[in-house]
């Protein structure tokens, strides 16, 4: 089938699947609180059928010759990794960096499935061939996937065996039986296909220990909504009455996985280093989006100092800066990334982890300051901007147009712009998108321990000694 167009897409969300919300059993494209965002990502897949956007968006599939995401470029060179770049930075900046998982998202995750491969093919060959068969079927017919690997909430003073995990309760000649939640599946009501991962903990059990993929109208499946962002006037909302991705716990009760459909099992030992490979993409796409936020954020902070006629005081200059510094460092990393490539167990070329990681550490630790900065330009107007209603009221417009506007021809474009700031800095949706930020992937202290982790400090230890007067062997000497 190749790439599909947003009608399609929407055509295949109608699959009696089973989603919640508020105790309620609802179809995704119709709810009016789930239909903006459904055909928000229906208009992605409608901008890679578009010529226009051909080699930006698309390539052409090694097997069947047609057309498919760009997002399934398995990466050879830097300059693939600049096309990916140049992919994932077209679709935030079109969505203003709100839609934490479009479809690329999983797409590229789906490229550290594919590259680990030979360390599923140690455990059982057939995991190695069912990844193989099941990155061509999500390339061909353009697949749109959620996945979650998020453990439900728990208070931790509590034994494990006072709540359900996610495992495998059967194994059968013809596949498995799972039984358990995830929660965090974001974009779940939107999606075709569920991919199943296991974030490392300690407490791991082999059952417990399972990477798979099924379909979203699977049997025994559900998806409960968490409380929705976009039912707003679009107006006013420029940016959340569209791109409320929507996040869901995802409950498998009793749900029959197909062994060609099963990628890995048991090995607790293993899922460590599966699991960190796996995520190398797809955090290399989250430094992306973070960094295009920073470029939103530097934008309403700009344009605000000089509606507001402030540009040259100095807290605002100030606050521009930290902006700005916030902005340049995310894309530092980002550059140093692509251009300090690793080669991956596959020969492919990955974005240098450390940079990586160490771009994710500084937004996941800035991004708040950098959002009260911009509110600080702000000011005031932040939270009194007129609504489109209250100018277009012939009762109350003519105050507003008279107090608010009065002479300033700009005021109008002002006050959109405050609409802006309000979605990404003051409401709900605002707060939902930090939150993302701050624990979509991995929390900030996880992070910190990959990067440390991983990181050799062993020359900059070396250099320390030397200048210490310690030779090899000496520690511990008087």
């Amino acid at each position: 089938m190749a790439l599909r167009s947003g009608e399609a897409y929407l055509a295949s969300l109608k699959d009696d699947r089973s989603v919640w919300l508020a105790g309620e059993r609802v179809d995704a494209t119709s709810h009016p609180a789930l239909a903006p965002c459904a055909r928000a990502v229906a208009e992605l897949y409608d901008l890679q059928c578009d010529p226009a956007h051909g080699d930006l968006l698309t390539i052409e599939s090694p097997s069947s010759g047609q057309r498919v995401s760009l997002a399934y470029l398995l990466p050879q060179s830097v300059e693939d990794l600049a096309r990916h770049r140049g992919m994932i930075e077209f679709i935030m900046r079109r969505t203003g960096a709100a839609l934490g998982r479009p479809p690329d998202y999983m797409a590229i995750m789906l490229i550290g499935f594919y590259d680990v491969r030979d360390i599923l093919r140690q455990e059982d060959p057939a995991f190695a061939d069912n990844i193989e068969r099941y990155f061509e079927y999500c390339r061909e017919n353009d697949i749109c996937i959620t996945h979650g690997f998020g453990d439900t909430p728990r208070d931790r003073n509590l034994p494990m065996d006072y709540y359900e995990r996610l495992k495998v309760v059967e194994e059968r000649p013809d596949g498995i039986v799972i039984r358990g939640a995830r929660n965090v599946a974001t974009l779940a009501p939107y999606a075709d296909e569920y991919l199943g991962l296991t974030a490392p903990r300690p407490d791991l059990t082999p059952e417990e220990i399972v990477y798979f993929a099924v379909p979203m109208n699977t049997r025994g499946l559900h998806v409960i909504c968490r409380q929705p962002l976009s039912a707003v006037p679009p107006e006013d909302h420029p940016i959340s009455a569209f791109y409320d991705e929507m996040d869901a716990m995802v409950v498998f009760d009793d749900v029959f996985i197909p062994r060609d459909r099963v990628f890995y099992l048991r090995r607790v030992d293993m899922n460590d280093q599966l699991f960190g490979r796996i995520l190398a993409l797809a955090s290399y796409h989250m430094l992306i989006r973070i960094s295009i936020k920073a470029d939103i954020l530097l934008g309403i902070g700009a344009a605000m100092a000089d509606y507001l006629g402030i540009t040259n005081q100095p807290q605002a200059q100030d606050a521009l800066c930290a902006l700005i510094d916030y902005r340049e460092t995310l894309r530092g990393f980002l550059l140093a990334a692509e251009q300090r490539p690793v080669r991956s167990l596959s020969g492919y070329t990955l974005p240098n982890p450390t940079q990586v990681l160490m771009g994710r550490v500084h937004g996941m630790q800035h991004h708040a300051e950098a959002m009260q900065r911009a509110r600080e330009l702000c000011g005031s107007g932040l939270l009194m901007a007129p609504r489109q209603a209250d100018l277009a009221s012939p009762d109350v417009g003519p105050y507003v147009s008279r107090f608010l506007i009065g002479k300033d021809q700009r005021a109008p474009d002002r006050y959109r712009m405050l609409k802006l700031a309000w979605d990404y800095l003051a409401d709900s949706f605002a707060a939902r998108q930090l939150l993302f930020e701050l624990h979509a992937g991995s929390t900030l202290p996880a992070t910190k321990q990959r990067l440390i982790g991983q990181y050799d400090s062993s020359e900059s230890v070396q250099l320390a000694k030397e200048l210490a007067g310690i030779t090899d062997g000496a520690v511990g000497s008087p």
